[in-house]
């Protein structure tokens, strides 16, 4: 499957499903999940305790801890989470010899193909997962990865504006363009993801460019944009800048789908708004690390997190794109509905899958660098 039938596809099928909900469904996975949640705490002392491990290498605020928790009291696996900010961070780390600390990984399609081609990561045994069928097939024999060889999809992220709408009031302040990001009303009130790729390729189509661009000249020409830019960036916060729009420290937050939800949920102010250039969106995958010393134990991990109660479970405290076709049937309204997490299906339609640009990613690092350090 192409780029264009994932994005169009993505959520067709999400609303589809929707119209089929029924209260009674969504009754019956709130039991399923309370069950779960209750077990550790009827079972106290009777906790498993196998001695296994896994050590998993994910994105901060992506799978909450009741969910590892549940998978260590069914299975005695006890998961040792690290985190980090950036795909360019995680490939850092696993170059300098990380492959040998971590079993799993949270990988972005567009640094998946690398990850391959430098012996990072190994092949997964699909045959070992009995919840691969919940996976909406929308997402999966994608481009990067057409046999789904290496990846097994977890969810996407479409990065967003989201607004304080009285904030943005009392300045008078709209955004419809990037470029009304550059409005020095809006000085010291942004926050931004601290990632090159949304970043400097929200600069990119600013100005009319392809945002995979590998065109050096194309690239750093985006510079003078992202240093008007600048002056407005308040922090730049990949972990958690939900937490700066939920508290009303920022008129403007350039963000993942996933933060706008949370502080949607928060704070009745926050909104989402789409401009005249497209999002851009990516999916996120698990991935076995090369030297994986716990390779059942991912595999186990991996199908535990595609039962559509536990899916739940992590969208209703971490609200992405969903890939799993048996959880967003029992998702309940404040998810549904809200604009932040569950994104228009014309938004996913028409919004630019990121794409690995090879060597040219420096040229991306050097401009986001002088933008940071200017």
């Amino acid at each position: 499957m192409d780029r264009d039938s994932f994005l169009t596809s993505v959520h067709n099928a999400a609303a589809e499903r929707e119209q089929e909900e029924d209260k009674m469904k969504r009754k019956i996975a709130a039991l399923l999940i309370m069950t779960l949640l209750c077990v550790p705490v009827l079972a106290g002392c009777g906790k498993k305790d196998s001695g296994e491990k896994l050590y998993v290498y994910n994105w901060t605020e992506y799978i909450p801890q009741n969910v590892y928790d549940a998978f260590e009291e069914e299975t005695g696996i006890k998961v040792i989470e690290s985190t980090f900010s950036s795909n360019e961070e995680m490939l850092a780390k696993l170059t300098a010899g990380g492959s040998d600390q971590y079993d799993l990984v949270m990988a972005s399609n567009y640094v998946v193909e690398a990850m391959v081609e430098q012996d990072l990561i190994q092949p997964i045994h699909k045959e070992n997962l009995e919840n691969l069928g919940n996976i909406s097939p929308a997402a999966l024999g994608l481009e990067f990865d057409p046999d789904n060889t290496y990846t097994i999809p977890f969810m996407s992220t479409i990065t967003v504006i989201a607004v304080n709408k009285e904030k943005c009031r009392e300045l008078g302040v709209e955004i419809h363009t990037f470029d009304d990001l550059l409005n020095p009303a809006l000085e010291n009130n942004i926050v931004a993801v601290d990632d090159v790729r949304e970043i400097v390729g929200i600069a990119l189509k600013a100005q009319g460019q392809d945002s995979n661009s590998r065109d050096q000249a194309v690239i750093e020409a985006s510079l003078p944009w992202l240093l008007q830019l600048q002056p407005n960036i308040k922090a730049y916060d990949s972990d958690s800048p939900k937490t700066l729009l939920a508290a009303n420290d920022v008129a403007v937050g350039i963000v993942y789908n996933t933060d706008a939800g949370m502080a949607i949920k928060e704070n009745p102010d926050i909104d989402v708004v789409f401009t005249e250039e497209p999002c851009q969106i990516s999916m996120d995958n698990f991935v076995m690390t090369a030297n994986a010393q716990n390779v059942e134990n991912a595999e186990k991990f991996i199908d535990f997190i595609h039962r559509p109660e536990i899916y739940k479970l992590i969208l209703d405290e971490f609200p992405s794109v969903c890939h799993n076709d048996a959880a967003l049937a029992i998702m309940d309204e404040e998810y549904l509905n809200n604009p932040g997490s569950n994104v228009e299906t014309s938004e996913i339609e028409r919004a630019t899958l990121i794409g690995e640009v090879g060597d040219a990613v420096t040229w991306y690092d050097e401009v986001f660098t002088k933008m940071k350090t200017n």
